[in-house]
């Protein structure tokens, strides 16, 4: 029985990395549309982009370390 909890657990937290991951490669596709229409980006959007792309970065290498497992569509973002 414990066995089973603590993979409903794990299940649950997998499935909150897998919504965050997803909501950040929304955030970079949208941030990306408009650095593209963009002539003279500051310096606070070009830090806000790093930030983003660090925070994906990092949840994305949490989930494949967790063997994290998808099964729906999602977007393909390159590094």
């Amino acid at each position: 029985m414990a066995k089973r909890k603590r993979d409903k657990i794990k299940e649950d937290g997998d499935q909150k990395l897998i919504a965050l991951v997803e909501k950040l490669q929304n955030q970079i596709s949208f941030q990306q549309n408009l650095d593209q229409t963009t002539l003279d980006m500051s310096d606070d959007n070009v830090v806000a982009s790093k930030i983003l792309r660090a925070k994906y970065s990092f949840l994305y290498n949490e989930a494949r370390y967790r063997h994290t497992r998808f099964s729906g569509i999602t977007n393909a973002i390159t590094q």
